[in-house]
């Protein structure tokens, strides 16, 4: 008996070891977009965020409406007159009722885009949200930007949905 409960502690000692260790991923390029809101807005609902030159505040709704968790592949297209890039990102199915629903709410609204916690520009919320599988986000950045972001839309879905996971799983 005393064996068999040495075996046990020692089987919970590796679980919660191997399950505390962090992957080696790293978040990048962490896209999510937010709603503008008015400073008077009860605290703890809203935030303030910079854009990169950190000359002008944005105040945003602290949540998200749509986040890295959300986004299942994207793909850069433009450019525009002003040789800006825009994305394409097809959206998880789970998240697509939130997508038309705050988009038909708000169709013609512009809603802030932020990644990595700093405030890049506006969209608009357009009817292709309310009815289609794919979010598009209007031109906002340079070649490089807009293609880095695409390409770690995969792997910063893939680490916050499945942050919670054991490493052991997924051998």
């Amino acid at each position: 008996m005393k064996a068999l409960l040495s075996i046990l502690c020692l089987a919970l000692l590796v679980f919660f070891s191997t399950s505390c260790q962090s992957s080696s991923y790293v978040p990048a390029f962490v896209l999510s977009l937010h709603e503008f809101s008015s400073p008077t807005v009860g605290e703890g609902l809203t935030k303030g965020v910079r854009n990169s030159s950190r000359d002008l505040r944005y105040t945003i709704d602290t949540v998200a409406f749509l986040d890295a968790r959300c986004f299942l592949d994207g793909e850069v297209y433009g450019p525009n007159e002003e040789g800006k890039y825009g994305l394409r990102i097809s959206v998880e199915m789970w998240y697509l009722a939130l997508m038309h629903h705050t988009a038909g709410s708000n169709l013609g609204v512009p809603y802030a885009v932020v990644v990595d916690g700093t405030y890049i520009g506006f969209s608009h919320f357009s009817p292709e949200m309310r009815d289609q599988d794919i979010l598009i986000i209007e031109p906002l950045w340079n070649l490089y930007d807009a293609t880095k972001i695409a390409e770690n839309i995969k792997s910063n879905h893939d680490h916050f949905n499945h942050w919670h996971t054991k490493p052991f799983l997924h051998q």
